[in-house]
């Protein structure tokens, strides 16, 4: 029998026939784990040399095929495939490209820092370009890939980094900004992330207004409505989906009357769709925009009759020490958010530990974004593995997957298991996918409907795994 651990997933109760699955799961591990001409695991290596590797390995296969349960932290604008984005909407006739002072937007009508004499049919570039189209379209997609940037060199300062990974939220605000696009895009991320195994996702976004084709705009009421439909659409075709909520996600930097308007905003949107618009958080660079504390007294009292939201922040995403910056983590704590997105900070303030344990606040560790955005080079020296040690409650997540060419969240769950926690087996994994559930924004009624979806699908991926093959079906 493994040998049990204190650590998060040590306890866990696995039946026989898991047990059977944890062995065949550990022995699949010990082999990926092995170091042949690679000089060093796959686990130890950056993702964007790893992947190749990754999707070549049986660990990755059986992570493939596993439920996923809940998705916590992603941002509908960095979900989809890059991939996806440049194959199908650039090929439609309305998608167009500005360039402005060697910038790069997509759009389908000209913006207010885009005009229309530098504004052109992307179809148009693309027949100028004829002879070497495979070329074009790589360079489109690096506009909204990490992976494909200069700064992918490893050298690059964190800042670097932000700066083009804040780069290709410019370049694709201009697609999600119209209605038919809009539509496609997050018909796309449903189905990728339902293609991952994921049952239920819980999408930051910033509620951007929306045209269509005859130029009317949708508000934030409709774009919530438009997200809500879509969801119920794709539900009805896959009724083991358990839908979508929104947490309404406006950048740091931001004055204190952009921030009364934001939170008037959400007050509103949770009382037109309850259930539904849930939290509210602030993203952006935490070294260089404005910190928590800056605005605690409107996050304290909010300009609103209904009391502060639910409040699910972005802290700690951040390496740096003794800055107001740092002090994130903690200021989110005292505001009482429901759970913090990254906490790559949080080893650094030993008082905070059981703080988090006690009120139960998750940590949604997000591993290649962390990798990505410079936190971390060698993912076996994240902090996860300190926090899955010492039982601080983590759920693992993707955070923006379309940006640096992955794919849902296997990816990120290949490197919470073989890199945070290179020791555990099954018991790691089924308390992960299990708490993805429990510490989200479900009600009672809904996480009941959900826990039967996954009880059903946890068993075919044990017996999946018991059987060695992914022919088992219900």
């Amino acid at each position: 029998m493994p040998k049990l651990h204190t650590a998060w997933g040590g306890k866990v109760y696995l039946s026989p026939d898991e047990l059977q699955a944890d062995l065949m799961l550990r022995a699949m591990k010990k082999d990926d784990l092995k170091v042949v001409e690679r000089g060093r695991p796959v686990s130890g290596m950056h993702f964007f040399d790893a992947k190749p590797w990754i999707e070549n390995s049986t660990v990755f296969e059986a992570l493939k095929l596993m439920p996923k349960g809940a998705i916590l932290h992603l941002h509908n604008s960095a979900a989809v495939s890059s991939s996806w984005v440049i194959k199908n909407l650039t090929y439609r006739a309305e998608a167009k490209l500005c360039n402005v002072e060697e910038r790069y937007y997509f759009t389908v009508r000209p913006l207010s820092y885009c005009p229309e004499n530098q504004t052109r049919p992307i179809s148009q570039l693309r027949k100028e370009r004829k002879d070497d189209i495979d070329t074009f379209d790589t360079w489109l997609e690096s506009l909204i890939n990490m992976k494909m940037k200069p700064t992918r060199t490893g050298h690059a300062s964190t800042e670097e980094l932000w700066i083009d990974f804040e780069s290709c939220f410019d370049a694709m605000k201009g697609f999600l900004q119209y209605k038919p696009f809009f539509e496609a895009y997050h018909r796309q991320l449903l189905h990728e992330f339902y293609s991952d195994r994921v049952y239920y996702i819980e999408l930051r976004m910033s509620f951007a207004k929306v045209f269509d084709a005859d130029g009317r705009e949708y508000g934030p009421p409709e774009v919530a409505y438009m997200l809500h439909r879509l969801a119920d659409e794709f539900r009805h075709q896959w009724p083991s989906f358990h839908g979508i909520k929104l947490i309404l996600a406006k950048h740091r930097n931001m004055t204190d009357g952009e921030l009364e308007k934001a939170l008037q905003l959400y007050d509103s949107l949770s009382a037109t769709f309850p259930g539904f618009v849930v939290g509210f958080d602030l993203v952006g660079q935490e070294d260089i925009n404005r910190s928590l504390k800056s605005f605690a007294s409107l996050l304290v009292q909010p300009p609103v009759s209904s009391g502060p939201p639910k409040y699910f922040f972005h802290a700690g995403e951040i390496v740096g020490y003794f800055t107001e910056g740092d002090e994130n983590v903690v200021d989110a704590v005292l505001l009482d958010t429901k759970r913090i997105g990254h906490g790559y900070a949080l080893m650094k303030h030993p008082i905070l530990w059981h703080a988090i344990r006690r009120k139960q606040i998750a940590i949604e560790v997000c591993p290649i974004s962390n990798q990505v955005l410079g936190l971390v080079h060698d993912l076996r020296n994240h902090p996860a593995s300190f926090f899955v040690a010492q039982n601080i409650p983590i759920t693992i997540t993707s955070d923006d997957p379309g940006f640096w060419d992955a794919f849902g969240v296997s990816f990120d769950y290949y490197y919470a298991f073989m890199a945070i926690a290179p020791q555990s087996g099954l018991g790691f994994l089924k308390q992960l996918v299990w708490d993805s559930i429990r510490y989200s924004s479900l009600s009672d009624g809904e996480r009941q409907n959900i826990t039967s979806t996954m009880e059903k699908q946890w068993a075919l991926f044990v017996r999946q795994l018991v059987a060695g093959n992914s022919t088992v079906t219900e």
